[in-house]
């Protein structure tokens, strides 16, 4: 991506999972008013960080909603790519974060610490890096020079930027976001300009 080039970073708006703290990986779970209405304001102020050329996002409808928010006062068609979906656990999707910690494999703790482990039927932090890592290059690598719009998921996008900046998927907890929330990564310094930015909430 060329010095004028600009790429935004979103999550999505709040989701029944996110209220009931369950993971919901690929499982497309629905939008809450409040989700809706986070993704309406974001769209509303979005100029306020960026003008998008090209607004991409994970097929599942919260995110898909969240940037068909952002892309609509652009006039900007949503593009999809299923490389962008949030972690998948498999057979754990839908189980709560509590339980997820107090299994007797504690597969919390070797979500977050073990690059290799994946739950039954699920993905390894590695595989979630590999294929979300691979669709952000080849979109920025399409869009030479554009203002990239990428709307995503809190732990995808955790391990994405973990990988960018630190070169460790494990410190992806470190890059928790809010719902809505904007960042910017420069790709070229491999830095933050930008991160987790909710303005468009507080008017």
């Amino acid at each position: 991506m060329s010095l004028n080039g600009r790429l935004g970073l979103v999550r999505h708006g709040q989701t029944y999972a996110n209220i009931e703290r369950v993971w919901h990986g690929h499982t497309d779970t629905e939008l809450t008013e409040i989700g809706y209405q986070q993704a309406r304001l974001l769209g509303e102020h979005f100029e306020n960080y960026m003008q998008p050329t090209v607004v991409y996002a994970s097929p599942l409808q919260r995110a898909r909603i969240t940037a068909e928010e952002i892309a609509k006062p652009f006039q900007l068609e949503v593009q999809l790519d299923a490389r962008l979906m949030e972690f998948n656990l498999g057979d754990w999707e839908d189980k709560t974060f509590e339980s997820l910690s107090a299994s007797g494999e504690n597969t919390m703790r070797k979500l977050v610490e073990d690059p290799e482990y994946a739950t039954p039927n699920g993905e390894s932090q590695r595989m979630v890096r590999d294929r979300f890592v691979a669709a952000v290059d080849e979109i920025v690598a399409r869009h030479t020079g554009e203002h990239i719009v990428i709307v995503a998921h809190g732990v995808a996008l955790g391990i994405a930027l973990a990988h960018y900046l630190d070169n460790d998927t494990r410190r992806w907890i470190q890059y928790s976001k809010k719902n809505t929330s904007f960042s910017e990564l420069c790709l070229q310094t491999r830095s933050l300009l930008s991160f987790d930015k909710t303005d468009h909430l507080s008017d």
